[in-house]
């Protein structure tokens, strides 16, 4: 709940920046990777694919290249976007697109953690302890889940190119999900949007 907040403010305050100073990318076009260096989930990264590209219009105004013309320019080219990219790679890339940006969103941390908070038990047994003996029976195996913490965790490293393949801007950006009722609705994948959002906001200022 509370990212769903933070996203929701950080989208108004950009969206107010945009209107009230202006952005050079709106005349701009972006092409957009999103990789995986870490064990994500193959239906995750296409859809994380597809909320990078519709986020980043929206954040930054730009026009933002399609996964078909990103993977046409790349069986084109010859040339994918990785560890292994050089320069002149990214410059055919570049041209092949028609961009004047490159985004590569690289998820380098992926997981979820248990834990156990044994306060959250005592309060929830406190709480109930003017109850019968047998209410209060079938009442403490829900204390001993209570206290069980379950926490997503995506962290992106985000590099931004230009036609001529040299970086313009960098960025690390790490997003924890942990909700009310957490071990049962933590998601990495709301984690994963919430470091995608505040890459771009960061993206959105510095370019």
């Amino acid at each position: 709940m509370t990212n769903r907040m933070r996203n929701l403010v950080g989208s108004t305050v950009v969206a107010i920046l945009i209107i009230g100073l202006g952005f050079g990318g709106l005349a701009q076009k972006i092409a957009v990777f999103v990789q995986a260096a870490a064990p994500v989930p193959a239906t995750d990264l296409e859809f994380l694919k597809n909320y990078a590209n519709q986020r980043c219009a929206m954040i930054t105004g730009g026009e933002i290249a399609t996964q078909g013309e990103l993977m046409y320019a790349q069986r084109l080219t010859n040339t994918y976007v990785g560890d292994s990219i050089t320069v002149e790679g990214l410059r055919r890339l570049a041209q092949t697109l028609g961009v004047d940006h490159i985004v590569n969103l690289r998820i380098i941390r992926w997981e979820e953690r248990i834990s156990y908070k044994p306060e959250r038990s005592l309060l929830l047994l406190g709480a109930t302890s003017f109850l019968d003996a047998s209410l209060q029976l079938l009442i403490s195996p829900l204390g001993l889940l209570f206290g069980i913490d379950k926490e997503a965790t995506v962290a992106l490293f985000t590099t931004v190119f230009n036609p001529n393949g040299d970086i313009e801007f960098t960025t690390t950006t790490t997003c924890e999900d942990r909700p009310l009722l957490s071990l049962l609705i933590a998601d990495p994948l709301e984690a994963a949007r919430g470091a995608i959002d505040s890459a771009l906001y960061q993206l959105a200022v510095a370019l």
